[in-house]
């Protein structure tokens, strides 16, 4: 199927979990620009994952991830003084 995303690999699981370690780690604040990317990021993988499942949760945290990312977007338009 052309619209069916592709399916999420343990490789990309793997770097964003290494990611997720490396900004707990940092004890200097991510800027807007980087939560963007971290929840864009993060907002793919968990829609990919809920695209090939059954299970209702699934989405659900999908959908919150991508409420997450609305939101640092949100953040990033008001630093930048304007529009994402």
């Amino acid at each position: 199927m052309a619209d069916q995303p592709s399916p999420v690999s343990p490789r990309e699981i793997s770097e964003f979990l290494a990611l997720v370690r490396e900004r707990s780690k940092n004890r200097a604040p991510s800027t807007p620009a980087e939560d963007v990317a971290f929840f864009e990021r993060k907002a793919d993988l968990l829609t990919r994952i809920a695209a090939d499942s059954v299970d209702p949760e699934a989405f659900e945290v999908a959908a919150i991830a991508r409420a997450q990312l609305d939101a640092a977007r949100a953040r990033l338009a008001r630093s930048t003084g304007g529009g994402c």
